[in-house]
């Protein structure tokens, strides 16, 4: 590699930045207006049962400081009506956090309990997992902190807008993964055939389960609508092709999972020809295979778990009402769930055939060019 490499890379970087912030430049989604949220300090409350002065629920009569905004520092009374939904009902405490809701009627201000403040959580979270990634994973782990905040930037500022916009998801959402994952590897492997084998077998491998989403998707004619979410969606979005949704969410799913594939053959095949740089092509595919088994064994867990850890409460509904499994596939909802599932796991395994043939056809004529130059240059 030469010295202007990392010239060329950070331009390539620069070149792909500036082409998904031209095109999310260019495409604006609805705004959605709301009352504003404040952050505020319980001071002091007072429980009264239902069915005394309160009305037919329990209510929290609460004394909140309000902690930013134009009032600021203002105590005010609040009335907190328990519904006796878990989800929905907020028990206040003296010494919380919360985000209150501020009505105006008039010269009378009141607020409304709205949400708990759980940023802090979130942020010494994040705080945690940021430190463990640059301690232990020193100039890499930074680089792929600036390859997440990038890939970030994609799906808030491009894809999101695109799919709001009515762009075909499926085609929204490769283009993205495919600019994220190039990013992605020339930061963490360089511009090298390495991150070309993992790139090419990346892309290639989410590019055909997504492919094979789609039709196994159409043949049992899903609608992309079994979510809550989805359904709410419908009625903002007109527009939005919610089955290509529920497409584009299997590939952008498997993205890190298949990165990792990906990479790890990839630098594993790499290896094997410095360690041997007389191996033929088939002992580099035989051994990448070796490596893809390895790998494809513990991503493709990692990815099945992860789809039934976030579906445990479904499941154990319908383990509780003694459901029968066979009938449970002909639901939309199983069904979308097994094909995100089964097709994330496809792209997986596609990844592993597509990253050894194509680093075994990058690192040959390496070898090859090698061997031409040394006959050249020895004396006749």
């Amino acid at each position: 590699m030469t010295s202007r490499s990392p010239l060329r890379q950070a331009g390539m970087i620069v070149l792909l930045i500036t082409i998904a912030l031209m095109v999310s430049v260019n495409v604006q989604g609805q705004t959605m207006d709301d009352e504003p949220l404040y952050r505020a300090r319980v001071l002091e409350v007072e429980d009264v049962p239902a069915g005394s002065f309160a009305g037919d629920y329990p209510t929290q009569y609460a004394e909140l400081e309000i902690l930013e905004g134009p009032y600021r520092g203002v105590v005010a009374a609040s009335e907190n009506v328990i519904t006796g939904n878990p989800y929905y009902d907020m028990i206040l405490e003296p010494g919380q956090r919360i985000l209150v809701h501020a009505s105006v009627q008039g010269d009378t201000v009141r607020f409304h309990p709205a949400e708990f403040v759980r940023d802090r959580s979130i942020y010494w979270l994040a705080a945690v997992f940021l430190t463990l990634l640059l301690v232990i994973g020193g100039l890499k782990g930074f680089k792929t902190l600036v390859s997440l905040a990038f890939m970030g930037a994609l799906v808030l500022y491009v894809m999101l807008p695109l799919l709001l916009a009515g762009w075909n998801p499926v085609m929204v959402t490769i283009g993205v993964t495919s600019i994220g994952a190039v990013v992605f590897l020339l930061l963490v492997g360089g511009a090298n055939r390495k991150t070309a084998a993992a790139g090419g077998g990346t892309i290639m491998g989410l590019f055909l389960g997504g492919i094979l989403a789609a039709l196994a998707g159409s043949a049992a004619n899903l609608t992309g609508l079994s979510s809550a979410e989805a359904q709410i969606l419908q009625y903002l979005g007109p527009g939005i092709d919610f089955r290509g949704l529920l497409f584009s969410g299997i590939i952008l799913g498997a993205l890190g999972a298949a990165l990792d594939v990906g990479m790890s053959i990839a630098s594993a095949m790499e290896q094997i020809q410095q360690s041997n740089p007389h191996s033929s092509a088939g002992t580099l595919i035989r051994r990448g295979f070796h490596v893809g088994r390895d790998v494809l064994g513990t991503m493709a867990n990692t990815l099945i778990l992860a789809y039934v850890g976030s579906s445990l409460p479904l499941l154990l509904l319908f383990y509780w009402q003694d459901a029968r499994w066979r009938h449970l596939l002909h639901m939309d909802l199983i069904a979308s769930e097994m094909v995100r599932a089964l097709a994330g796991s496809i792209g997986l395994a596609l990844a592993v055939p597509a990253t050894v043939i194509l680093a075994a056809a990058l690192y040959r004529p390496q070898r090859t060019r090698r061997r031409r130059r040394s006959q050249q240059g020895s004396p006749s």
